[in-house]
């Protein structure tokens, strides 16, 4: 039975209750993502709004920086750029973008049956059914999901003036894919290290300094994955758009 205590304090009291059944339950990996993301939120609107003596102090950090071969100058000018609010850019640090896009001109202008060939093109292409639309002379086609959680999607546009045949190709992973490549690896490779360092008895700062490094290099090995991924993307897209301007040219 579950009963109320009325006299708990502070984050006790504050936290939901997770008796509740779900203790058993296997999340998926798109809801392991968007936990991952939101407590990586909490965590961060909980750090910069608390006044509470949280973190590291200058010393503890030059203890760290001692134990996993940094000098203390590269500690003290790195503490120098975040207070002046220097710092790499969220997207930098998230790798590269989510989608991948290639706009082209075709000299001319295709009529309805030549931009439906081109929609043929695009299908004999491309590995996965999709579905054409057309709205204000624009012909739309755009993939058809399989089912599977982190499917990309590629989507092409055609449209046509006196002038020019526009043709863009854009290629999206959902954001749930980044989120889990960047945020797993990183706490697997921090607990990992946590867990080996505190095991060999070593200090507690440089257990700190051992989990750091670890998820330091987890968070690594899955941006370089990512990374993979979207350069690769960023080929097909290339070599897709390529493939249309040469079909559409001799069309015109």
């Amino acid at each position: 039975m579950v009963t109320n205590r009325p006299d708990m304090h502070g984050d006790a009291a504050q936290r939901p209750s997770t008796e509740t059944g779900d203790s058993d339950r296997r999340f998926t990996d798109q809801e392991v993502a968007l936990v991952l993301q939101r407590a990586a939120e909490l965590e961060e609107q909980r750090s910069l709004g608390s006044t509470s003596a949280r973190g590291l102090t200058l010393r503890e950090l030059h203890e760290i920086a001692r134990e996993v071969g940094l000098s203390a100058e590269v500690i003290d000018e790195a503490v120098a750029a975040v207070r002046a609010g220097v710092g790499p850019h969220r997207a930098l640090l998230l790798g590269a973008p989510l989608s991948s896009k290639v706009v082209r001109g075709v000299p001319g202008r295709l009529g309805e049956d030549a931009l439906q060939r081109l929609v043929r093109v695009i299908e004999d292409h491309v590995d996965a059914t999709g579905t054409v639309t057309e709205a204000l002379g624009t012909v739309r086609w755009t993939s058809v999901s399989r089912g599977h959680k982190f499917d990309r999607t590629t989507q092409v546009s055609l449209s046509s003036t006196d002038e020019e045949t526009q043709i863009q190709v854009v290629q999206r992973y959902p954001s749930g894919l980044r989120a889990i490549l960047h945020f797993l690896p990183g706490t697997w490779g921090g607990v990992l290290g946590a867990g080996v360092a505190a095991s060999a008895g070593i200090a507690p700062l440089a257990v700190i300094g051992v989990a750091a490094g670890a998820a330091v290099l987890g968070a690594s090995i899955g941006r370089t994955i990512w990374q993979t991924l979207a350069k690769r993307s960023e080929r097909e897209v290339e070599r897709m758009a390529t493939q249309l301007v040469t079909a559409a040219g001799d069309m015109v």
